[in-house]
């Protein structure tokens, strides 16, 4: 299992590429929130494996939740508000996103890990600390708007049956989302090595509805 977050840091760093090089080419900003997000999952895998194979230290730690309990997934969902919601809307959200950013580096820099925690269950932040808090507005809000834009999506395809290649797209997306979370889940009720198969599974599946809209 140590390879799998190196394989998976990789994979979300190609990932991120692509769609930025994308990006340059269209200018569309959800491929930009979306390479964003891309690129905090390849920081958060790589924090991962460093910590796998060598021990969790404590900037490994704080890297890894930084990007991979917080932030990706706001950043995914942020692609999604500007891919099918009203622009002033979602410029509205990323002034939101800008600051939990912001709000986050502060509480994931700020408190205390215990390292030991950490390793065992992915816990290394106290319960009610604002960096816990925030990884629950974080990937929670995120995984709803995901969820969210695919169920939108389906409907406006059921209605109206147009943008249907939009729908799958969205719902595949939605898919990989759950995914993720539910390796998250797992480690925290005690699953070992199921997050970062999670995490790799997810990433591609989250990755393919990306290339259905592309």
């Amino acid at each position: 299992m140590v390879l799998l977050p190196a394989l998976t840091a990789v994979v979300a760093a190609a990932f991120a590429l692509v769609v930025l090089r994308q990006y340059g080419s269209h200018h569309r900003a959800y491929q930009l929130m979306w390479g964003t997000g891309f690129a905090m999952f390849a920081v958060a895998a790589f924090a991962g494996y460093l910590a796998r194979s060598g021990g969790t230290t404590d900037t490994e730690y704080r890297l890894f939740y930084l990007f991979g309990a917080i932030l990706n997934v706001a950043w995914l969902a942020l692609g999604t508000l500007y891919l099918l919601a009203p622009r002033r809307w979602a410029d509205s959200a990323l002034v939101a996103v800008a600051l939990l950013s912001v709000a986050a580096a502060f509480a994931v820099a700020s408190a205390p890990v215990d390292l030991t925690a950490a390793a065992d269950s992915g816990r290394g932040f106290p319960n009610g600390s604002l960096a816990r808090i925030l990884a629950g507005v974080g990937s929670g809000v995120g995984s709803i708007v995901l969820v969210g834009g695919a169920l939108w999506s389906a409907w406006i395809f059921l209605r109206k049956r147009h943008n249907g290649r939009r729908a799958i797209a969205n719902v595949v997306i939605a898919v990989g989302v759950v995914i993720v979370a539910a390796g998250g889940t797992a480690t925290f009720t005690g699953a070992s090595g199921v997050l970062e198969l999670a995490n790799l599974v997810g990433l591609s599946v989250i990755f393919a509805g990306f290339l259905l809209i592309s």
